[in-house]
């Protein structure tokens, strides 16, 4: 099991230094991110649209592709050109969502606090700080978006940091499973000794 714990722990090296420099240049960078991350986004979803034509002319004369591809190219241009119309619009609806969640919770909790339920003080910080963060983003959904992006690559960093503890610690436990079965091996046990 460690093996394999190992292997996989190798592997993640490549992990660990990817959501190093991705968490850096978003935290650097949050802005330009979106929008190199978006138009990626965007020509992906136009190289499916032009997929999609190639194969109704070539292969498959299907309606099906012919309208996966001209809605796929739409769609990317569309996300292309209006990337950050589009962040608004999610990161609106993401406030809004939080903000209405906040009050159910808030409510709840206020019901809680009335029937003498336990962890009533939590749940109401906890709802009127989502409340708050939801107002934020609904109000100031450019700001929120570079936050956001910020946060996620604080995010990144973390995970990079705890998957390189976890490597360091797997690589230790390997290391003394391997002195704990020499140690083993070398053991030899007759039927006397049991006796």
């Amino acid at each position: 099991m460690t093996d394999i714990l190992v292997k996989i722990k190798n592997l993640s090296i490549i992990t660990i230094a990817a959501s190093l420099i991705i968490g850096l240049v978003l935290i650097i960078r949050p802005g330009e991110t979106l929008q190199i991350v978006s138009l990626i986004c965007g020509v992906s979803v136009i190289l499916l649209g032009v997929a999609a034509w190639i194969i109704y002319f070539v292969k498959d004369n299907s309606m099906f592709m012919a309208i996966l591809g001209t809605i796929s190219l739409i769609a990317g241009i569309i996300v292309c050109v209006k990337y950050k119309s589009i962040i608004t619009i999610v990161l609106i609806l993401f406030g809004a969502f939080l903000i209405v969640s906040g009050v159910i919770d808030l409510l709840s909790a206020i019901k809680a606090k009335k029937i003498g339920g336990a962890g009533w003080k939590v749940s109401m910080a906890m709802s009127a700080a989502m409340i708050i963060v939801g107002i934020v983003v609904t109000v100031n959904p450019f700001t929120s978006m570079e936050m956001i992006t910020r946060f996620l690559g604080v995010g990144l960093i973390c995970y990079a940091v705890m998957d390189l503890i976890a490597y360091f610690q797997i690589k230790k436990v390997a290391g003394l499973e391997t002195v704990v079965d020499k140690d083993v091996t070398e053991i030899n046990i007759t039927k006397d000794d049991i006796e």
